[in-house]
């Protein structure tokens, strides 16, 4: 099969400009629809002005305990909300505790014990996630 060339062009329908653009059609009570251009309506120009301001560095030693630092979303300076949630050693070891006969209860007691679980870092103002210690 041979390559085509095809000429899809499509005709451009003139309106004058002094033509009512709501004329009433002979046969219709109801005005014609307004004629259309092909011109691009202006856009207007707005100017948008960005100022970047210098990352904030988190510094201190995340621990298990709160910690004093610089919040790097409000900037603020802060002590930090702790919160002790379940992480891999808290899994590992009411796992091994279940596998060694601790089978009736006692393999969960990790995850009541704060030693063992991760810490999240929170600011107290904004509530941001700063940092998460794991424990392992």
């Amino acid at each position: 099969m041979a390559c085509e060339k095809r000429d899809d062009t499509t005709p451009i329908a003139l309106v004058e400009a002094n033509s009512a653009p709501y004329a009433l059609n002979e046969n219709s009570c109801c005005p014609s629809a307004p004629p259309y251009s092909c011109q691009t309506p202006p856009t207007p120009v707005e100017t948008v002005c960005v100022v970047s301001q210098p990352p904030v560095i988190v510094t201190g030693l995340f621990m298990d305990k709160p910690t004093a630092t610089i919040c790097p979303s409000c900037r603020q300076p802060i002590t930090t909300e702790t919160v002790h949630k379940p992480g891999k050693l808290t899994f590992l070891l009411c796992s091994a505790m279940c596998c060694f006969g601790c089978n009736f209860g006692c393999c969960f007691v990790p995850f009541f014990m704060k030693r063992f679980k991760d810490v999240e870092h929170y600011c107290p103002s904004c509530r941001f996630h700063i940092y998460r210690y794991n424990r392992l």
